[in-house]
């Protein structure tokens, strides 16, 4: 039982806490921005929120209508990827939280450290809901859009992932962990969104 817990504590310091960088780059990005700024991690906060799928879904649903009645491919596989990567990834990233167990780091360093208006919505902080959100319409969106596309949807997922360091909300781990497993679960989806594109329904007359 020891050995196991020597493994476990090894894991953690090198895999989640690299050695300790994990806070020191926390505390640096948290510094290097001056309160009376602190309203722009805040935005970006809100725009990167996974409420916002709803309205990410509608916009699709427009783009593809506006493809079909150019004679253009659709976006049906876009759409079904987006939808199902995005339930996928947020179930696991649910389970991953309570796995895990990752405090969040108020709860390690301090209130002090924690700089939002609104408390976070679950203990946990591993994986960054936020970062797998964007994750997932990163992969999602990245066939279908131009580089200045790809370029501004890179921008946007890295501008999301530091807010939620810059407001205390997670570590720099848990932003990249949510960022790969959004991008992991799109790709994991990709058969059945290939499949579900394929229908009649979704094809529409541009398939």
């Amino acid at each position: 039982m020891q050995a196991i817990d020597t493994v476990e504590q090894w894991t953690r310091h090198w895999l989640y806490d690299w050695g300790g960088a994990n806070v020191d780059l926390f505390l640096a990005i948290q510094r290097a921005l001056p309160d009376g700024w602190i309203w722009l991690p805040e935005v970006l906060s809100i725009f990167g929120s996974y409420w916002g799928a709803p309205a990410v879904v509608v916009l699709l649903l427009v783009w593809r209508y506006i493809q079909l009645r150019q004679g253009a491919t659709t976006l049906a596989v876009p759409l079904c990827r987006f939808v199902m990567g995005l339930t996928l990834s947020l179930a696991t990233a649910a389970l991953a939280k309570a796995v895990f167990a990752m405090p969040r780091p108020f709860v390690v360093l301090g209130d002090a450290v924690y700089r939002a208006a609104s408390a976070p919505d679950s203990r946990y902080t591993m994986p960054s809901g936020h970062s797998v959100y964007v994750g997932v319409l990163t992969a999602a969106l990245w066939p279908v859009l131009s580089w200045p596309g790809r370029i501004g949807l890179l921008l946007f997922a890295a501008a999301v992932g530091w807010s939620r360091i810059v407001l205390g909300a997670h570590f720099p781990a848990d932003v990249l962990a949510g960022f790969a497993l959004g991008c992991v679960c799109v790709a994991a989806a990709l058969p059945w969104a290939n499949r579900i594109a394929r229908h009649p329904r979704l094809a529409g007359a541009g398939r």
